[in-house]
């Protein structure tokens, strides 16, 4: 049997080379449209700053194709396909690749939000990062250019990665955001605004609820302008509004498609002998556009191509960490009573607030499931909720793992639970009083019976 798979991202390796594992026989050869074998996209903006090399991000070099029996094709744009006879059309070369499996591992590309002049800008000061040549390219335009200035449109994960490598080049930076929080699918607001402050300690300024409406300049980039018309001056801008599936080539094949390829709990396609996976898929309506989605599906279209249907996909739960040094932020799963579609069934949210250490701490539970949570300057329970998402945990044993006292006044009886309210006990006035019988604040004790 031989297998094709497009893409040799995260989804496109660790599918062949999941694939290889359960299948020493099987042909598989990956097709990239990128010069490079599979590198880590995490480490990209480091390439920016020279913090990191391109050997540096290349995780499996030749070798480990070799290795593992798998062929990997270099720069190479797949343009067109033939279901019936199953043939692969390669750009610039007359004879077609046959295969008796094909997967989509096609990725995802930037999205480039609806602003003015900026098409015209492209390589004239706007770029985004999504690959190696990207990060080159940005490289040597900062050094070019003698770049003081930089913008970046979008303050999620990667857009801060980014920014905080662009100040590490020495260049004043900014982050402009559309949402009123910084990372707005990963963070409620009470977290978005202390990571907010953290961002701003490091010489980055933060814009928030900024609608970028024009990219200033003509033969090279200015500045940009907003839609309450605020300017800011910038020698470069980068964009970083998310991403978007690559689906151009499915669609051209006629497979089914909406904001990503549709597959079923198998990855299977709406054609036979046809899957995807990683960023291009779309499943019961939902895109994933991470890490832990590619690996767990890579895993799943593996048995599903060589026809031991036995693992359903049903979906990952978002995981995400912000990678930059001197920050321990983590979100994992449903971080905000919005995301909850019957607040109060069931639901419960416990949480401290700790300012004076630059910490949050969240845990959002369904019937005593753990749903998600929330963890910043907080690195005790991430192993924790890492280990037991989705499923039933102790309320002691939360509370123990992440420091959320009750305490009780010896007078009366009356609870002050940390989990519930905005401030510690411990920060607390010295003149505070018990609100039921005004007892000093010495009169109260921590509950024994959770520890």
């Amino acid at each position: 049997m031989k297998v094709i798979i497009i893409g040799n991202g995260v989804a496109g390796t660790f599918s062949a080379q999941n694939i290889r594992a359960l299948d020493k026989e099987a042909i598989i050869e990956i097709y990239s449209l990128e010069n490079y074998p599979y590198y880590t996209r995490i480490k990209l903006p480091e390439l920016i700053s020279k913090q990191a090399t391109t050997e540096d991000l290349i995780v499996f070099n030749e070798d480990w194709y070799k290795n593992k029996n798998i062929k990997v094709y270099l720069g190479k744009k797949i343009n067109r396909i033939n279901i019936k006879h199953e043939h692969i059309f390669i750009e610039g070369e007359n004879e077609p690749v046959s295969y008796d499996k094909l997967i989509f591992a096609t990725g995802s590309m930037p999205n480039i939000p609806s602003i003015k002049n900026v098409v015209e800008m492209k390589g004239k000061g706007v770029f985004t990062l999504r690959n190696m040549d990207n990060g080159l390219e940005i490289q040597k335009y900062i050094e070019k250019k003698d770049v003081k200035k930089g913008i970046i449109i979008g303050g999620g994960l990667l857009g801060l990665e980014l920014a905080k490598q662009i100040k590490n080049c020495d260049i004043e930076t900014t982050v402009v955001e559309f949402f009123p929080r910084l990372l707005p699918r990963q963070l409620d607001l009470d977290c978005g605004n202390m990571l907010k402050d953290v961002i701003e300690d490091m010489g980055i300024k933060v814009v928030l609820s900024a609608a970028t409406e024009e990219i200033l300049g003509d033969d090279k980039v200015k500045g940009i302008k907003l839609k309450d018309d605020r300017e800011f001056e910038a020698d470069i801008v980068l964009i970083q509004a998310g991403i978007r599936s690559t689906i151009d080539l499915a669609k051209q094949s006629n497979l089914e498609t909406n904001r990503g390829i549709i597959v079923n709990q198998f990855l299977e396609t709406s054609k036979k002998d046809i899957y995807a996976v990683g960023d291009c898929i779309e499943y019961k309506g939902q895109t994933w556009g991470i890490i832990p989605a590619c690996i767990e599906q890579s895993k799943i279209i593996a048995s599903s191509v060589l026809g031991k249907k036995h693992i359903e996909y049903a979906g990952t739960i978002p995981k995400n960490t912000l990678k930059i040094v001197g920050i321990d932020l983590t979100s994992v799963g449903i971080f905000d009573s919005e995301d909850t579609e019957q607040v109060g069934a069931g639901w419960e949210i416990m949480k401290a607030i700790d300012k004076k250490r630059n910490c949050y701490k969240k845990i959002v539970l369904k019937d005593k499931i753990l749903k998600g949570a929330i963890l910043f300057g907080y690195k005790k329970a991430f192993s924790y909720v890492n280990k037991n998402i989705e499923s039933e945990v102790n309320e002691q044993e939360i509370r123990k793992i992440l420091e959320l006292f009750i305490w009780e006044c010896s007078n009366c009886g009356k609870e002050y639970d940390e989990a519930k309210m905005d401030v510690l006990f411990n920060y607390l006035p010295e003149d505070w009083k018990c609100p039921e019988c005004k007892g000093p604040k010495e009169g109260f004790k921590k509950r024994i019976n959770f520890f």
